[in-house]
């Protein structure tokens, strides 16, 4: 399994408009290989606030499918809000899950 996470800054008192946004996403639960997606809101930092994106993929190869399809061009289109002070993507490899059942 692989996952993606975008860890976002955004300036303070705008993280209902970002809860919005994705609450909007795209067609990402249609892909072929996807497996999940979760918005984290991490505690409030001082001049900001941070949100991490989680995506988890059956492969590397699934996850680098979507970002070439209609879906995430979709997604992913017009101007970035400016309440968005920047991004940081890093991927994995996940080697172990456990998940209650």
């Amino acid at each position: 399994m692989y996952s993606v996470t975008n860890r976002i800054m955004i300036k303070s008192g705008n993280g209902d408009d970002m809860e919005a946004v994705f609450a909007k996403r795209g067609n990402v639960q249609n892909e072929p290989g996807f497996k999940s997606f979760e918005l984290w809101k991490l505690q409030k930092e001082d001049d900001h606030e941070v949100y991490l994106v989680v995506t988890r993929w059956e492969s590397e190869d699934d996850f680098k499918a979507w970002t070439q399809s209609a879906s995430f061009r979709e997604s992913h289109a017009g101007p970035h809000p400016d309440y968005i002070l920047g991004g940081e993507l890093s991927n994995y490899d996940i080697k172990l899950s456990i998940i209650k059942s």
